[in-house]
């Protein structure tokens, strides 16, 4: 079968390898769609981290069919999934205390080899059954909407709440969508590329502000008269999360989201001054509780409130990962919001 190598920084090939074998209590899926992350990105450009071994297979966000089923396993072939990338130890303290996606032996990328290849062996664990009516190809923005779901369940937004989302990636669109939902509002969000930030509106999104033409945290002040009472940052860089701070009140909350690949000069008097809180927030549930919040997603898409096709801006081929993909992504001109690799 094909599959996209990574040998290192910026090289990425794709090639003929083994296809895997579904063992005890695992799925083989036969991949429809594996979107491009931010953290791909990162890795694409910085390597991984640590020791790993490279020739490696990037891709997390998952949608597929299964074609082969282990031992133990009462998922039917055939069946519509979409996969939980990540698998908890279930052994360490913060999984015995059911906080799976904080495990301190957490495996990150648990498909065999990745998303981008034409098959996948994964846990059947964490493969989530589709509801009627839900591509396995569109499940596959089910992953990073739940991780932006997960930051408005740990923040303390609330109704009434004025909120700002800076970055309007498919993470940033899920926080703008549930901090709306749970009230908040007005909703600003702070986006530079403009089919981002046009299309935040309508994820909920009050005002939109083109941080290259304005400064967001002089108008969120102006406008709300104190500063936001939260904050989300979803980049993961330096300035956007001084942005996403100095743009709450004081005694307002920043929640950040954004994968940061490497150290972020902080002034901390910000906080200290004005009595500011920051916290993080990874992933989503994992485990056992993996359901609880993918299923909001998935009932979404089921019923139509939620379009795919909003998110995603282009499906390409898995031969097409590199130029049209990850290139295209780090390009300073792509007004790309989501690229789903389709194999």
């Amino acid at each position: 079968m094909r599959a996209a190598l990574f040998y290192g920084p910026e090289d990425m090939r794709v090639e003929d390898v083994d296809e895997p074998n579904p063992g005890e209590g695992e799925v083989l899926v036969d991949v429809a769609a594996c979107g491009i992350c931010g953290s791909d990105l990162h890795f694409y450009t910085d390597g991984l981290h640590g020791d790993a071994d490279y020739p490696t297979t990037l891709g997390h966000e998952i949608g597929g069919t299964v074609l082969e089923t282990g031992a133990g396993v009462d998922i039917e072939v055939g069946t519509d999934v979409v996969l939980s990338p990540h698998t908890p130890c279930m052994d360490c303290w913060w999984c015995e205390n059911a906080m799976y996606n904080l495990c301190r032996d957490l495996d990150a990328t648990s498909a065999r080899p990745g998303g981008y290849a034409e098959r996948v062996v994964e846990r059947a664990d964490n493969a989530l059954v589709l509801p009627d009516g839900v591509s396995p190809a569109d499940a596959a923005i089910a992953q990073p909407i739940s991780v932006g779901l997960h930051a408005v369940r740990q923040s303390p937004v609330g109704v009434g709440d004025s909120a700002v989302v800076v970055g309007a990636g498919p993470i940033g669109l899920g926080a703008v969508r549930f901090a709306a939902s749970a009230g908040a509002g007005p909703v600003y969000v702070s986006e530079p590329q403009a089919s981002r930030r046009d299309i935040a509106a309508d994820f909920g999104a009050d005002v939109l502000i083109d941080p290259e033409e304005e400064d967001p945290v002089e108008r969120i002040h102006e406008e709300t008269g104190t500063g936001a009472d939260v904050a989300f940052e979803a980049v993961g860089h330096e300035a956007t999360l001084d942005q996403a701070v100095s743009a709450t009140r004081a005694g307002g909350h920043t929640t950040v989201i954004g994968v940061f690949g490497g150290e972020a000069a902080f002034e901390p008097q910000k906080l200290v001054r004005h009595q500011r809180t920051v916290a993080g927030s990874t992933s989503h549930q994992l485990g056992p509780r993996v359901s609880k919040e993918y299923d909001v997603v998935l009932r979404q898409l089921a019923s139509g409130e939620l379009d795919a096709d909003d998110y995603v801006t282009s499906r390409i081929d898995l031969e097409d990962v590199v130029d049209r993909g990850f290139e295209t992504l780090l390009g300073g001109e792509s007004e790309e919001r989501k690229i789903l690799v389709c194999p």
